[in-house]
């Protein structure tokens, strides 16, 4: 970031037990960003394994990166908003810490957010030129079933409404942001599902990588979770909808 200017991107990146992680995905948008003006902020969830520690100890040497440590909260989804409110930055992508979203397609996606005067750009594994990498076979099912399901409540078609990888437009996030439910790890599925108005979205092919360090937060509870969301908003939907009925 050029000293005393605001950053044109803010990357959000979520983080529970991630120390192994940091350095190296700290060093790849280093390289991947260079010449841009850009920040990252890191909003732990308060990791037992010292992420936060490890993450102070690069921002107090670099000040691109930036740490909220979040006490007696959880929830990647919640984390990810916290953070997304943090930035004055007027593109704002949310990646993961795991290094399995290929953070070299970020300029790609930042050009194509500002040419294109699009709300929202998303990283997709399933379109041309992109992969699931070592997704085991239930994972890659469960990713397509839940990207058909989340079309239900969507304003926009993308084939990879499961992705935990985009860039939105800060004033698209405050048209939505108060609609949010926060619920779980799908925060793309509760954007898009927010909007009062079609979604003006893209999308850019990325190849999701293999974790080299750490555990995947994946559970049974993460997917009851995002069923309870997906729920959510098909209520909110069809409110809204005997709403606008009632009023013509």
């Amino acid at each position: 970031m050029v000293p005393g200017s605001s950053p044109e991107l803010s990357i959000v990146i979520p983080t529970l037990n991630e120390r192994g992680n940091i350095s190296s995905l700290v060093a790849a948008l280093s390289t991947t960003l260079d010449g841009l003006n850009w920040e990252v902020i890191f909003v732990d969830d308060n990791s037992p394994d010292g992420t936060a520690a490890c993450i102070r100890e690069i921002a107090d040497v670099d000040p691109r990166v930036r740490l909220i440590q979040r006490i007696g909260r959880r929830g990647l989804s919640l984390s990810c908003i916290e953070g997304m409110q943090a930035t004055e930055a007027p593109y704002i992508a949310v990646m993961d810490a795991d290094l399995q979203h290929d953070e070299s397609i970020l300029p790609a996606m930042l050009e194509r957010i500002k040419a294109g005067g699009f709300d929202i750009v998303v990283a997709s594994r399933v379109m041309a030129g992109g992969g699931m990498g070592e997704f085991p076979r239930w994972r890659v099912l469960l990713s397509t079933i839940g990207s058909r399901i989340s079309r239900m409540v969507c304003h926009c078609d993308v084939s990879d409404a499961m992705s935990g990888f985009f860039v939105i437009r800060r004033t698209f996030l405050q048209e939505v942001i108060h609609r949010l439910r926060g619920t779980g790890f799908k925060l793309l599925v509760d954007i898009l599902a927010s909007s009062s108005r079609p979604v003006r979205a893209a999308e850019v092919p990325y190849k999701f990588r293999a974790r080299s360090w750490g555990e995947s937060k994946l559970n049974f509870r993460v997917e009851l979770e995002y069923l309870h969301l997906l729920l959510q908003k098909m209520t909110a939907k069809l409110f809204r909808a005997k709403d606008h009925v009632s009023q013509s």
